[in-house]
């Protein structure tokens, strides 16, 4: 029982630090995607002004977001600034919980400000933020954590530098943030979710092309998922290659949930389901325009990963990366950053000697124990005294800005201080290595510290005063107010859980699958920050023709112009520019087509009518006199058949005068207005 609970009721707190890492990696990437269109999607110049999205959704839909106070483009800029001080304080661990709660209330903003653009992976990205909030993601690999851990252990020499003994459960505790439990709902919360977006996604996926293997085929034909990396695959990969990753994509969809629920062989289960994850994820963000969806997916794989592997990747040692760092003991700042990266040093590569004893080297060996060999004979007095030094096991001394680089290399990720190697770079990192080194014991004081470390005594020490040591017991009101705490976070976790398990059986009609009670508590849990759970990608399967929004527009001055594309209207779907665009565009201007969304056509026709995305800095010189807006499509060949030659076009409305009326001029033909569709809209 206590190896399930282990595996079902906890995570690892190495594994939710480097889950924080990688998520707050997507989520500042995908804000960067989205500043690219501020103007154009979270401004009162854009598509769809604030007031104009309120008053259609009245009370349609359960809609909330801060983005809905911005008006002006310039406003919508500043708070994208602040967005992203939000998201990096919580890829770096300060004070985690707060700014993990404020990116979930950024990232549901974000999604609520235009539902135009919702798909799947702005759902399942909020979705994993959400549970995950529950869960202590700054107990390791953070700045919190950092911070615990030197209040904890204040090495003033050397010697206490080397003591990498495990630190003891009061240690651990002291570590933890106030509240922190290893046990918690949360855990199978997380499971439970990254199962049911992978099997629901896969159970949906029943059409003809996931059957016969075409799905990839078709998907990346389609320009309005196919990604630029994906438009290059499809022109180099054989159809049985890409028959291949079809049903390779397809089975990795039903083999991780059942590797992450597997009750024995945890190590292997967990460890192979997050590899297929980060497959999977990379697959679909790499060769597709699906948003968030593969991001986000291939960002949560480090949540499944069991504290064996970690313990294992610690454990391990190379000789060729060991070094002896060897600092100057009288200086508070050069002890401050030895503390700090042996906080960074998880495979324990680095071994420290202060520069008074120069008589042996210490070295560690690959058991862990602290050796004793000859220093080299170019390590003088006067060397130390003037630089740094770092010495590698076959004794070649590195001083100045390459010890430092010595140093990070020896680090987990280390690989990424290659380049400070290089010519130039390296010169660069000397000369600042020297002006910092000249003045060292300068920013020793300015840091509140002297020599070995020790703090400078502040007006209450020299007064005498004391304020004693902290008890290392909570008192009993601390812990009884922790367990209340705790207890009212479990009941919250709960009642998320329930809430996520009733919108995925709505949203997700399995044959066979039990209908989940919902009710308004439930279905107002999972809507006000939309965790949705529409996990349809590509299903039943990828759409079977290329279409595209096609603006047969006419400047002031009679020229013809598709203010989307900034070029001559043209029919071809494919490879058309509105597809560089990117995904946010494709998401819009394939609702806002649909009937269901015609309230918003206005605000988009007078948007369209100021010149569109092309219109950005160009005043009236941009604005059109009039437009026709055309829905166009044709089908996407069968493998091995030609391109078709004839194209549908439904007209969706006009603006003013109408466009050059020159849309169905060029020689090709133009079948009558009918519009099919293949599958679901992702």
């Amino acid at each position: 029982m206590k190896s399930l609970r282990d595996h079902f009721l906890r995570l690892d707190a190495r594994s939710l630090g480097l889950f924080r890492i990688t998520f707050g990696l997507v989520l500042i990437a995908d804000l960067f995607g989205r500043w690219r269109w501020v103007r154009d999607f979270y401004s009162n110049e854009g598509v769809l002004p604030n007031h104009n999205h309120l008053f259609n959704l009245r009370g349609k839909q359960q809609v909330f977001s801060l983005f809905h106070a911005i008006s002006t483009e310039g406003e919508a800029h500043f708070a994208f600034s602040l967005a992203l001080v939000v998201y990096a304080l919580f890829l770096i661990g300060h004070r985690t919980r707060v700014f993990h709660v404020l990116s979930l209330l950024v990232l549901v903003s974000l999604t609520s400000r235009n539902v135009l653009l919702e798909n799947a992976g702005n759902y399942a990205a909020i979705a994993i933020l959400a549970l995950t909030a529950f869960l202590p993601c700054g107990s390791r690999l953070s700045l919190d954590s950092l911070r615990a851990s030197l209040a904890l252990r204040d090495e003033k020499r050397d010697t206490e530098l080397n003591d990498r003994s495990r630190a003891s459960e009061a240690e651990i505790a002291a570590e933890r943030l106030p509240g922190w439990s290893p046990t918690s709902l949360a855990a199978l919360a997380v499971l439970l979710q990254l199962a049911l977006i992978y099997l629901c996604t896969a159970l949906q996926q029943r059409g003809e092309a996931w059957r016969d293997g075409t799905a990839f085929y078709y998907a990346l034909h389609a320009e309005r998922l196919a990604s630029d990396a994906g438009v290059w695959l499809r022109d180099v990969l054989p159809l049985g290659t890409l028959r291949g990753l079809t049903f390779g994509t397809w089975a990795m969809q039903l083999a991780i949930p059942a590797l992450l629920f597997v009750p024995a062989l945890f190590r292997w289960t967990r460890g192979v389901a997050a590899a297929l994850m980060v497959l999977h994820g990379l697959i679909l963000g790499v060769f597709f325009d699906l948003g968030l969806f593969g991001w986000a997916l291939a960002a949560a794989a480090p949540l499944v990963l069991p504290g064996e592997l970690w313990d294992a990747y610690e454990r391990s040692w190379s000789e060729g990366r060991a070094r002896t760092l060897v600092y100057d003991a009288d200086c508070g700042v050069c002890l401050l950053l030895a503390r700090l990266v042996k906080r960074l040093d998880l495979r324990e590569h680095l071994t420290f000697q202060g520069n008074v004893t120069l008589d042996e080297l210490y070295v560690r060996n690959q058991t862990g124990a602290e050796e004793r060999v000859p220093m080299p004979k170019e390590v003088t007095p006067e060397l130390v005294e003037r630089t740094a030094l770092a010495i590698d096991r076959k004794g070649r001394v590195y001083t100045r800005g390459a010890a430092v680089t010595e140093g990070l290399l020896a680090l987990p990720l280390g690989w990424l201080a290659w380049p400070l190697k290089l010519p130039g770079i390296s010169h660069l990192l000397n000369a600042l290595y020297d002006v910092v080194a000249a003045r060292r014991h300068r920013i020793s004081e300015l840091l509140g510290r002297q020599a070995c470390g020790v703090p400078l005594p502040d007006e209450g020490e020299a007064d005498g005063g004391d304020a004693g040591p902290a008890p290392d017991v909570p008192a009993p009101a601390v812990r009884t107010a922790r367990l209340a705490l705790g207890s009212l976070r479990e009941a919250a976790v709960l009642v998320v859980l329930a809430a996520v398990l009733a919108q995925t059986a709505k949203e997700n009609p399995l044959p066979g699958a039990a209908a989940v009670p919902q009710g308004a508590v439930l279905a107002g849990v999972a809507s006000w920050p939309r965790m949705l759970a529409r996990w349809n990608v590509m299903a039943p399967e990828p759409p079977r023709d290329n279409a595209l929004m096609v603006i047969d527009g006419q400047t002031r001055a009679s020229e013809p112009i598709d203010p989307l594309t900034g070029e001559e209207p043209r029919l071809q779907p494919a490879g058309h520019s509105g597809a560089r665009l990117g995904q946010l565009w494709s998401d819009y201007l394939d609702r806002i087509r649909r009937p269901e969304w015609s309230d918003y056509q206005r605000a988009f026709r007078d948007y369209l009518a100021k010149g569109g995305p092309q219109a950005s800095g160009k005043g009236r010189e941009a604005s059109l006199s009039g437009f026709d807006a055309y829905w166009v499509s044709a089908p996407i060949p069968a493998p091995g058949e030609p391109a078709p030659s004839s194209f549908e076009r439904d007209k969706l409305f006009s603006h003013s005068r109408g466009g050059t009326g020159k849309l169905g001029e060029r020689g090709l033909p133009i079948a009558p207005s009918v519009l099919r569709h293949h599958g679901k809209p992702n």
